[in-house]
């Protein structure tokens, strides 16, 4: 049988030594145009609050003078705002995982939200709402048909239906894609023997303390979507392999 690790340092899903691609690199061949306008944007806002500001007397005309340390800066200011944004992630992610377990280790149900981070305050009322029952939390998953690894955020069950549930902490919201992601999981976890997901949930919880939630229950084609963008990006492989 093959041997399935993950090695947290280097985020790497292996099989018996080698490397298996990430849902999240299979799904960049999707392309992000909304990414574009938030990144200009991202450069104008740090030339507006930085650069020196003058009027022109008697005219409508704003100028403002920008030195090429505030352009190097502006040139990276969206990274900047994305590492930010990985830090919240991160900070969010392990809160939530700890909240999941603490529920699994007495029968699953969601649990007031005593001690918690506030960040997570919004996620603990909705699984109160919703009467969710936690089944899994950050499980490792993989398929070597598909030599495909990842991690599933959780997995839960909402009036007697299987979800699978990822969570998003960016500004942008919630795409169509983020549910061929969660149904790339749902056909590792069938490789792996566990039962077919009834749907996939979507958890979009920001910075700024804005949620929102949305669910699919098109299983079928969202794994036809997520299979097609596994074919395009194998396909982009043998062929850069080959220039």
């Amino acid at each position: 049988m093959a041997k399935y690790e993950f090695d947290e340092v280097k985020h790497r899903h292996t099989l018996d030594g080698k490397s298996l691609t990430g849902c999240t690199t299979i799904l960049g061949v999707i392309a992000k145009p909304a990414l574009i306008p938030w990144a200009a944007n991202m450069v104008a806002n740090c030339i507006k609050e930085k650069a020196d500001f003058y009027h022109k007397p008697d005219s409508d005309i704003n100028y403002y003078y920008v030195s090429e340390e505030l352009l190097e800066e502006a040139r990276t200011a969206h990274s900047k705002r994305k590492d930010k944004a990985g830090e919240w992630g991160t900070k969010l992610h392990a809160e939530v995982e700890r909240y999941i377990l603490n529920t699994m280790a007495i029968d699953g149900n969601a649990i007031d939200k005593t001690e918690y981070d506030p960040s997570i305050s919004q996620f603990i009322e909705w699984a109160k709402r919703n009467n969710v029952k936690f089944l899994a939390s950050e499980k490792n998953v993989y398929s070597e048909q598909m030599w495909t690894g990842g991690i599933v955020d959780f997995i839960c069950e909402i009036d007697g239906k299987r979800w699978v549930g990822d969570i998003k902490s960016s500004g942008s919201g919630i795409y169509a894609e983020n549910f061929w992601q969660t149904s790339g999981y749902d056909l590792m976890l069938q490789e792996m023997g566990e039962p077919p997901a009834d749907g996939y949930l979507i958890l979009n919880i920001k910075e700024n303390g804005e949620f929102n939630e949305k669910r699919n229950i098109s299983v079928e084609e969202n794994q036809k979507a997520f299979l097609s963008c596994l074919n395009i990006y194998r396909t982009l492989e043998k062929i850069k392999s080959n220039l």
